[in-house]
């Protein structure tokens, strides 16, 4: 495990109160991806220092990645590599099924909408039959995506806006099949009773985001390590705001664990624009940002919402005194992250 992983993973278990989770199950889709590591690696570490003898069935589309076959030395993370945009079967017994899969990076959602919609609408209404029959607790791993272009007048939004979203723009099939999910999530809840959360999440970033990785941030630290400048796409005027990625997580289990309400904002609070992040990249590695000018002919550049910002009344009033890593901390950690991994 990554000693800045770990440092990260360490802090969530002083913050956070994993009793609910002790002798329990957890079924966790998406394992391989950046939310899905980090929880299995607070699960190995719990079980190791606090004798949470928690079972976490680590599900992925591909065999585990190396840092989940780091885990695997204790026989409780159990890998299991399944398609969920097919029909699947589970048949151990799950106390918590946490549905993180999906396609989180744009240009994977658009190159497959046919798999996009299987893991957002139809893997997520047999999770939760498996829910129901288990009687577990169910986390949806929703996006902001579903608020789409949010009016100047609601930024910062609740989770009581509906929504303003196309449903024939290019990025449609990610935030629209979201939204379904959690119409699902909403059914079960209100006719089977099964205890279903949503969380709406925005822009997670931190180890674990690579110089490989596609997304904006993945994409400025490779430019500024190997490339030695970074040049933007277009102007970088998009607001978004960011969320480090072990703040998301203690989020996303305090609301499972605890939650009062269904579905909850779940991002940071450091809004900069595009720009203002590859400045903040730039300033860390020493590199020049370069503007462009013309604007980049790549589909999913500038179809996103200009302006993302979500209201984090409801979690803050219910789980208080919860602080946020600054954004110059998060960034230079993931940065660093990125030297010892690819030893650049």
């Amino acid at each position: 495990m990554s000693q800045i992983i770990e440092e990260d993973c360490l802090n969530i278990l002083k913050q956070v109160d994993l009793i609910p989770f002790k002798n329990s199950s957890i079924l966790l889709t998406g394992s391989n991806g950046l939310l899905g590591q980090y929880i299995a690696n607070i699960i190995y570490l719990a079980n190791k220092h606090l004798d949470l003898n928690c079972r976490v069935y680590c599900v992925s589309l591909h065999k585990p990645n190396k840092n989940i076959k780091l885990l695997l030395g204790d026989t409780r993370i159990i890998p299991l590599q399944i398609d969920l945009s097919q029909p699947f079967s589970f048949s151990y017994k799950c106390d918590y099924i946490f549905h993180a899969a999906g396609y989180a990076q744009p240009s994977k959602f658009i190159q497959d909408p046919i798999s996009t919609i299987r893991l957002n609408a139809d893997a997520t209404k047999r999770l939760l039959d498996l829910a129901k029959k288990n009687k577990a607790r169910f986390l949806f791993f929703s996006s902001a995506e579903v608020y789409g272009e949010i009016p100047k007048e609601l930024v910062p939004v609740p989770e009581t806006y509906n929504g303003n979203c196309p449903t024939t723009s290019i990025r449609a099939v990610y935030g629209e099949s979201k939204r379904m999910g959690e119409t699902i999530c909403s059914i079960y809840k209100r006719d089977y009773n099964v205890k279903a959360y949503i969380a709406r999440i925005s822009h997670v970033y931190g180890p674990g985001i690579s110089i490989n990785d596609e997304r904006v941030l993945g994409n400025f630290i490779r430019k500024a390590l190997i490339e030695k400048k970074i040049e933007l796409l277009d102007q970088g005027e998009s607001i978004k705001t960011f969320g480090y990625v072990a703040d998301i997580i203690r989020m996303l289990l305090l609301v499972v664990s605890k939650g009062k309400d269904m579905v909850y904002n779940v991002s940071g609070i450091s809004t900069v624009s595009i720009r203002e992040l590859a400045e903040e990249v730039g300033r860390y590695c020493r590199v020049p940002v370069i503007l462009p000018k013309k604007k980049s002919k790549l589909k999913h550049i500038g179809s996103d919402p200009s302006f993302v910002k979500l209201d984090l009344s409801k979690f803050k009033k219910e789980f208080k005194d919860f602080s946020f890593v600054p954004l110059s901390t998060g960034i230079a950690r993931t940065i660093q992250w990125n030297k010892e991994e690819f030893q650049i």
